[in-house]
């Protein structure tokens, strides 16, 4: 837990920079969250940077976000006792101040890259029942090849548990881009959380029974 808030210390101190320009900042919106494939070297040194889904943001916010992030430093990665590279997708969750024209990183997560988003068909019997709500969180610890190997789903007491099946079967079709220690594919987690209620109460129904 420790080397993970130092890593997120010395990405946040990177990442806060400027915008150059009114027009750019008006490109960036309050609240975003944007993807990387990096590759740190043995050092923890970042030396490959590149941006995923290029399109969703302007050529040049991504180029002041790469050569931040070319930048970071995170403790390096270790195998048989010796440092080793490692590549890994990085999420970025960045706070705009278009007044300010500043970009800060407020959390960043160091996980393989989803390739294949797909959920399963949502149990009927969930939208039937009324009065529940919480947060559903998906775990999936991903394979060497890709595939989610194994999953559990986490959630309050009360709701139904239909939604822990459809958890289960929503991250078995999930696929990603593993994370690489040495250039060699190795196993990693991936967490979904999601926020679902029932859309209305059920009726409450307040008749006196009838009278025979």
């Amino acid at each position: 837990m420790r080397r993970s808030r130092l890593a997120l210390l010395t990405l946040a101190g990177v990442l806060q920079f400027g915008i150059a320009g009114g027009a750019a900042a008006q490109e960036v919106h309050q609240q975003l969250n944007v993807w990387f494939d990096v590759l740190f070297d043995e050092n923890g040194q970042a030396k490959e940077v590149v941006p995923i889904d290029e399109a969703s943001q302007s050529p040049g916010f991504w180029q002041q976000m790469s050569a931040r992030l070319q930048k970071a430093r995170i403790p390096p990665r270790q195998e048989e006792g010796r440092n080793a590279s490692f590549r890994t997708g990085v999420r970025l969750y960045l706070n705009v101040d278009p007044a300010k024209s500043t970009v800060a990183i407020s959390s960043m997560q160091m996980v393989p890259i989803p390739t294949r988003i797909a959920y399963a068909s949502y149990p009927k019997d969930a939208a039937s029942k009324a009065g529940w709500e919480g947060e559903v969180k998906m775990i999936c610890r991903v394979g060497t090849d890709g595939t989610c190997v194994e999953s559990k789903v986490e959630m309050p007491a009360g709701m139904p548990e239909s939604l822990r099946r459809y958890g289960r079967a929503s991250m078995e079709q999930w696929r990603f881009q593993p994370q690489e220690v040495n250039g060699k594919p190795v196993e990693g987690e991936y967490v979904v959380l999601m926020r679902l209620k029932t859309a209305d109460d059920m009726p409450v129904d307040f008749r006196e029974p009838r009278k025979l």
